[in-house]
Parts: C-alpha cells; structure tokens; sequence
C-alpha cells in the first residue's frame, strides 16, 4: 500500500511562493514594459533635459543671468560644500524640519485617530479642520508672526500649519473606514474601546500612517522654505532668498536641486515602506 508524500503540500505551497514572488517581480501592464524600462526611461529624461538646458545656454538662445546652466550650477554646488555655506544651511533647515514634522506627526497620528473615533469630536472639528486647512497660508503669515514672534518658534509653526493637515485628513479617513463587521464583532465579545483601537483600528491605519507621513514630508519642505524665506533667516530658503537678490540663479538652482533631491530620497524610502506594508494585500 502507496504511502501519503507528506512532503507534497509543503513542496506545493513552496512552489506557489516562488511563482507568486516571481510574478511580483515581473508585473506589468497589459502592454507594457518591465519596471526597469521605465527607471531607465525617467533617468534618460532627466539627462536630455539637462544636456538640451546646458546647448542652450551655452549657444546664448537663453540668458545664464536668469537661467544659468548646468555646469554654472555645478560650479556653485561645489563652491557651496567647499566653503561650508551649503553645510549650515542643510543643517538650519534639517533642524527646522525635524520640529516641524515631529510636531505634525504627533498632532496628525493622535489627533486623527481621536477626531475620526468620537463623532461628537469630529462633528467639533470638522469644519474648523476645512476652513483652515483651505485657507491661504499667505493670509495668515501675518497672524503667525504676530502672534509667535520673528524666529525658530514662528517658522515651526509656519512648517505644522502647511505640512498636518494631509496625515490628519488621511487619519482622520481611515479611522472612520474601520470594517464595521470587525467594529461589530470586537463589540460583541465586550471588547473595551481601547483593546478595539489597539487590536484593530491601529494595525488598520498603518497604510494611512504612511501615505500621510509621505504627503506630510513633501509639504513640510515647503513650509520650511517659506518660514525661512519670509523671514529672512539662515537655511535653504534663507540661501535662496539672499542669492535670488543677488541675481546669483546658479545659487537660486543649488537651493532647489538640493530640496529636490532631499524630497526623492525621503519619498522613494516611503515607497519602499508602502510596498513592505502593502505586500499582504497582493495575490
């Protein structure tokens, strides 16, 4: 009599595993080409972007003293690190945004999982939280420094008000999305709200977490600048006011080049995070 191979199932779901990882790897659209065409294809427009801008401006079809070049830009890079300017100011600005974000994401986690649990909170703040968040912020810079003074206080402020409100709204969503039949059945076993919003309101929230902190990072960036640049201190937005003056774009494009290189870096480890997450939900 044939034994069972009690190694089958094991080799079965081994091999499905395999074919699984293997068509993540290698999923595309219908009609599509493999993710690395696509990398190359966003590398090679940066390149040709760049070598059509430096024709340009070497051929004189564009002024350099409005637009510079590549190579002028470059230049000011290098002379920028040399001379230790560029060091500081990423430090200012670091410094600022780490306060900033810090403060949001304390007030977007906590204050979205509250004001999207308790209706009678949400009904208090809902309409407070969309005025403010469609307001100017330029309406109310004024307030800002008024109120916090011309310094490191009122820029953190400047970089909260621009850079909550995305993880709190997105907080705020999926915490009123929690599966109401989960909701249900945590009721029924006499679950109290703390073990529900331990157990089963966080671990669902995560992916809100990210996409927020994602959203919240690229607009913190631009809080910093601001705070910086309308109050004249130290910092990238100091840097790019002072060399704006002066008429120094090449200095202008160094500001921006490194914030933008900044933003892809943080945003492509966010991605990487979100794919991590996200990974159970794929077949």
């Amino acid at each position: 009599m044939n034994q069972p191979n009690s190694t089958a199932p094991v080799a079965t779901r081994q091999a499905a595993e395999t074919t699984t990882a293997a068509r993540r790897r290698t999923r595309r659209r219908p009609g599509g080409l493999p993710s690395a065409a696509y990398k190359i294809i966003s590398v090679l427009s940066v390149v040709i972007c760049l070598g059509v801008w430096q024709l340009l401006a070497s051929t004189g079809v564009i002024d350099q003293t409005l637009s510079s070049s590549p190579s002028d830009v470059w230049h000011a890079l290098m002379t920028e690190i040399s001379n230790g300017t560029l060091g500081d100011a990423i430090l200012a600005s670091a410094k600022l945004l780490g306060f900033g974000l810090l403060v949001s994401i304390l007030i977007g986690v906590i204050g979205g999982i509250a004001i999207g649990w308790w209706r009678v909170l949400y009904a208090i703040f809902d309409p407070w939280i969309a005025m403010a968040y469609s307001t100017p912020l330029v309406a109310t810079l004024p307030l800002i420094i008024v109120w916090f003074g011309v310094g490191f206080s009122s820029q953190v402020v400047i970089v909260v008000v621009v850079s909550v409100f995305p993880l709190l709204i997105s907080v705020m969503t999926g915490t009123r999305q929690v599966d109401d039949n989960l909701l249900r059945m945590a009721k029924s076993f006499r679950a109290s709200q703390f073990a529900v919003l331990r157990s089963l309101v966080l671990p669902s929230l995560v992916p809100y977490m990210v996409t927020g902190i994602r959203l919240t990072f690229g607009a913190g960036l631009i809080g910093v600048v601001l705070g910086e640049y309308f109050e004249g201190s130290g910092g990238i937005g100091g840097l790019v006011l002072n060399a704006g003056q002066e008429l120094n774009s090449a200095l202008v494009f160094v500001g921006i080049v490194v914030l933008a290189g900044v933003a892809l870096t943080f945003t492509g480890l966010i991605r990487l995070v979100e794919k991590r997450i996200s990974a159970w939900r794929e077949p």
